[in-house]
């Protein structure tokens, strides 16, 4: 029995010894703090605690509840939509139809993690999406745990500098010393963008927008240069991975209703308006702003609530004002009335295009491009035959007298109305935007 007993400790003493060469890469364990002799140190999950509890992450989850990110847009009868877009359809010859997975690199969460993953959303479309939610900005990793010297990213997908929708050669970085910045996460999305089919661009020479058949859309004439509004019926055009169409025939166009709302982070950092040229009013300095060399989206919109409420500040993503009075005495009454300035200034430019019956439609707030030419019998550009037909007989119609400047000032107008902010990201350049376009319309 003695024999037995040794034998059993001398496994045992070879197991434990053996163990403690053990290793596990996917568990570094977090140093705490050092005690002094006879104290405990401080719990090496103690910084991580403060952010990854239960008691700390409720109040957020139920503060994005209630942001427009997790209910959607309110409509005019109350209700909201959330605008999530993810699945493609295609005609029966494989070729592709509607191409909503561009959309989802904004509008769903699957094709969001995929564009900060992969830089672009599936090709294919997902067929099954849902809206943003917290893994969506916030992925289920940190970059760094050394917060002294990094500072906590907060788990962020993203805080790099973003590519420019409308010109992905070049970036646009929320920071203003060049790092990195946590506003990225929004100014990813809310920025301008051309549609699915890289059509309607910003309306500058430098842009080198084509039709569906490559020909430039802005020319020169004696009075000016003009921007050509075109409309064409051709096969399906070939969009990786699906091929070009054989038998189904799309319409395209540059008629869309210009830069996409939501470009909130283009006023921000003022740029993407357009001094036009001609007029005496011009455009402050790109990315001289107060709100922007000295706050952020985050700042601003993610604030501590406001005393006594619920519904401002962290992940509402609504105003709280605390941040504001730090330069602002008076914020919330300040921002009534530049929103007061701003609706008075905007009707203004409304009016200019009202007096321009020849190339805009304008109704109530409302404005529009007439993109076919009244000397043509008003008659609009076709609209059938419809996408998915199998004639083979193709239109073409396009508008070529439309002066540039007026297409620009739409552009402009398209830009600060679509900033649900009112131009108060950028109230200078707001203005200057307004009052430069009005100059373009005389």
């Amino acid at each position: 029995m003695k024999t037995v007993k040794q034998t059993m400790l001398l496994i045992l003493g070879i197991l434990f010894f053996s163990l403690q060469g053990c290793s596990h890469d996917d568990y570094i364990p977090v140093p705490g703090a050092p005690g002094t002799n006879g104290t405990d140190g401080v719990a090496g999950t103690a910084s991580c605690e403060a952010c990854h509890s239960i008691a700390h992450r409720q109040p957020i989850i139920d503060a994005y509840g209630l942001s427009v990110h997790a209910k959607g847009v309110q409509q005019a009868d109350g209700s909201f939509a959330k605008h999530t877009y993810g699945t493609n359809t295609t005609f029966a010859d494989g070729s592709l139809n509607s191409n909503r997975a561009f959309c989802s690199q904004c509008h769903s969460q699957e094709g969001y993690i995929d564009t900060k993953k992969y830089g672009q959303p599936n090709p294919r479309g997902y067929d099954n999406y849902g809206s943003i939610s917290c893994e969506g900005c916030h992925g289920i990793t940190h970059r760094s745990l050394n917060f002294a010297v990094d500072g906590n990213d907060f788990g962020l997908r993203n805080i790099a500098a973003v590519p420019q929708k409308i010109n992905p050669a070049f970036t646009l970085n929320a920071s203003p010393t060049g790092g990195v910045s946590s506003a990225n996460t929004c100014i990813g999305c809310h920025q301008a963008r051309p549609d699915s089919n890289g059509y309607y661009k910003r309306p500058v020479i430098e842009m080198n927008e084509k039709d569906a058949s490559g020909n430039v859309v802005i020319t020169n004439s004696a009075g000016g240069p003009l921007y050509r509004f075109w409309s064409q019926r051709k096969l399906a055009d070939a969009i990786a991975p699906y091929p070009a169409g054989t038998t189904y025939y799309k319409n395209y166009s540059n008629t869309g209703s210009g830069v996409h709302v939501s470009e909130q982070g283009d006023l921000w950092m003022g740029i993407n308006g357009i001094d036009i040229e001609g007029t005496t009013t011009h455009l402050p300095a790109t990315k001289t702003a107060k709100h922007y060399t000295s706050a952020s989206c985050v700042q601003c919109h993610m604030d501590k609530p406001k005393t006594g409420t619920i519904d401002t500040g962290s992940h509402t993503m609504m105003l709280a004002y605390n941040v504001c009075i730090t330069c602002h005495a008076a914020p919330e009454t300040l921002l009534t009335t530049f929103h007061a300035k701003f609706d008075t200034e905007l009707a203004k430019l409304v009016a200019a295009f009202a007096a321009k019956p020849t190339y805009f439609k304008v109704s109530g707030s409302s404005v529009s491009i007439i993109a076919y030419d009244s000397a043509n019998a008003n008659t609009p550009f076709p609209t059938s035959p419809a996408s998915g037909t199998t004639t083979a007989t193709t239109w073409y119609q396009s508008r070529t007298d439309f002066p540039l400047k007026y297409v620009q000032a739409y552009w402009n107008f398209k830009l600060v109305s679509g900033d649900e902010g009112k131009g108060v990201h950028n109230p200078l350049y707001t203005m200057a935007l307004i009052q430069n376009s009005i100059e373009a319309l005389k």
